[in-house]
């Protein structure tokens, strides 16, 4: 009775076993067979996620996690003899500006500035391509303070408007007598002055870290402790502003602790008492539609997103991130539309008074709130949780043909060699792109710039062209199908990956290939489909999207050439990387599976 129990048992466990095994063939079969619509259909609903994610049902209001940092709750000393202070630094520096003096003598003259004031300063000497620059910089070292711990309050002598920062520098010198003369601070306070944009805040941040030029010593530099926030201000011209706009991305997507901008933002609201926007975003007429918050955290999105997408700093302070340094910009916005709202240096020294305050009460770095955040409006937020659903998606669109890879090993090795020879290809384009003795490369010298991508773009051609012959010479079976399945899995997972770092980019990169990739075939007969197939992959190639760009933004070729190598030698960008040795072989790789 028992044996015969148990023949039962294991005979129903096999016809279940093969009766699942059927269920996951057809399950299989019904995916394989519309695989192109389901990776449309989850490809569109990733976008519709994204769009949705303005609308105030779908983010959150921002929140102080932090309870240390108690936001607009002090007592702010920055009266009419700090107004003062500040308008004759203005009157100062624009007469020595309209002098032209150089570098040198104006960073001289800040440098004289700090010493009387009785603050640590010295000038950091660095070479850039546009002549050498001078930084000025001291160091308050608080009475309460063990030296272990700093903030940096800092300006650049050039706004991002191209004007010079008067109103700026003017209120950096002014706080800084505030801060000399009041005792209650538990942290040095650094005071910068930077030349040459962001080369200069490179300059000194890698100098203060030790990794700098090794003409500037570490062992003469005025030095604190650890950064533990960075406020950089930009106040061009010597007019008054009606609204603050805050530039918080870093480079490679980085952003700061989400907590130091709700304190900015904390503090504009209760204690300065002006209006905050992201970015130099200025009214717009649809402002007061019922649709118009929604268009409005929709555009702050896409801008935060492009930035993020081209791996480049909105401002200086996103150097600091880097370092793993909150940092952000407070840049002042000038309007003709609201003039009876204006504000000046009153505000202002009480904005920055106000949040140093707060940033001395931190008892460690900041950690409480989120790093990872797409902000919509200086007060609404999405969290991670909600905006990696769909990028997420987009990436499964790519992965659905791994397992056609798996029950199809033929010609794996031969489609193998194929991704192995176009990544090392592109390592050779990104070896040249960023070499500078290959070509005699100098940054001002924009027909060798545009020499070497052409010598990149003719190497991407001739490896396309010779793996084409190559494999029409010794195949013997088609392996098209399995040469796809190697490019999308590989596409999917580049951007599953890089969503954990630069959720913008990954977002780019999917809007980009998902669709186009999903339609190539590689068994068409048609010549006409095949070479409307790599004109596609051309236009969505690096040397398409630069002559889109070239094209309809007006953008010149040298220009954008140089913007990516700047990045990635001066702070750190991986675009060019990621372009070279990630984005362009797959597309390479797409190009041969037409043809062969």
């Amino acid at each position: 009775m028992l044996g015969t129990w148990i023949r039962a048992k294991l005979a129903s466990r096999r016809a279940s076993s093969k009766l699942d095994a059927e269920r996951k063939e057809k399950i299989f079969r019904w995916v394989q067979k519309y695989n192109v619509l389901l990776s449309i259909l989850l490809f569109f609903v990733g976008i519709a996620w994204i769009l949705l994610l303005p609308y105030e049902g779908f983010n959150r209001k921002t929140y102080i996690s932090e309870n240390a940092l108690l936001p607009g709750q002090v007592n702010v000393y920055y009266g009419y003899n700090d107004i003062l202070t500040a308008e004759n630094y203005r009157y100062e520096l624009s007469n020595r500006i309209r002098a032209d003096v150089d570098s040198e003598s104006r960073a001289r003259y800040i440098l004289d500035e700090f010493r009387s004031m009785g603050f640590d300063a010295a000038l950091q000497h660095f070479n850039t391509s546009d002549g050498a620059g001078v930084n000025a910089f001291a160091v308050y070292h608080a009475p309460r303070s063990d030296g272990k711990e700093a903030l940096v309050l800092s300006a650049p002598w050039l706004s991002r408007t191209g004007e010079y920062n008067y109103n700026g520098i003017a209120a950096l010198l002014s706080l800084s007598k505030l801060f000399k003369r009041n005792v209650y601070w538990s942290k040095d306070i650094i005071l910068l002055v930077t030349d040459k944009g962001m080369v200069g805040t490179q300059s000194w941040v890698d100098a203060y870290h030790g990794t700098g030029q090794e003409s500037f010593s570490s062992m003469v530099m005025p030095r604190s402790g650890v950064i533990q926030g960075v406020v950089n201000i930009d106040f061009p011209g010597t007019q008054d502003y009606e609204s603050l706009g805050i530039f918080f991305e870093g480079v490679n997507g980085q952003l700061p602790n989400l907590d130091l901008i709700n304190t900015i933002n904390s503090v504009c609201t209760r204690t300065a008492r002006v209006p905050l926007t992201l970015h130099d975003d200025i009214p717009r007429s649809f402002n007061g539609k019922s649709w118009g918050p929604y268009v409005q955290s929709l555009l702050h999105m896409g801008r935060t997103m492009q930035y993020q997408a081209l791996g480049h700093p909105s401002s200086d302070a996103g150097l600091y991130l880097r370092y793993k340094i909150d940092a952000v910009t407070i840049h002042g916005i000038r309007s003709s539309n609201n003039l009876h709202g204006l504000f000046g240096f009153h505000k202002i020294g009480v904005l920055l008074e106000s949040t140093f305050r707060s940033l001395n009460n931190l008892l460690e770095h900041f950690h409480q709130s989120f790093f990872f955040y797409l902000l919509l409006r200086p007060n609404r937020y999405v969290s991670i949780g909600d905006y990696m659903p769909p990028i997420i998606l987009a990436a499964k669109t790519e992965k659905e043909t791994m397992v056609h890879a798996a029950t199809s090993p033929k010609n794996v090795a031969s489609a193998l060699t194929v991704m192995i020879i176009t990544h090392l290809t592109g390592f050779a384009i990104f070896y040249i792109m960023q070499t500078r003795s290959l070509v005699g490369y100098t940054e001002n010298d924009s027909e060798t710039l545009v020499v070497q991508f052409a010598l990149s773009c003719c190497i991407a051609l001739i490896m396309v062209i010779c793996t084409i012959s190559s494999h029409r010479r010794h195949a013997t079976t088609p392996n098209g199908r399995t040469l796809k399945s190697f490019c999308l899995a590989f596409s999917g997972l580049v951007i599953s990956t890089i969503s954990l770092l630069n959720f913008s980019l990954a977002v780019v990169t999917a809007a980009l290939i998902v669709i186009p990739y999903s339609f190539i075939r590689s068994s068409s007969s048609s010549w006409i489909i095949r070479i409307l197939q790599w004109v596609v992959l051309n236009l969505i190639s690096p040397p398409g999207l630069a002559a889109l760009a070239v094209t309809l933004g007006g953008f010149p070729l040298s220009h954008i050439l140089s913007s990516l190598i700047e990045d990635y030698q001066v702070v750190g960008s991986w675009l060019l990387l990621y372009i070279c040795v990630a984005y362009w072989p797959v597309n390479m790789a797409m190009q041969v599976l037409v043809f062969i």
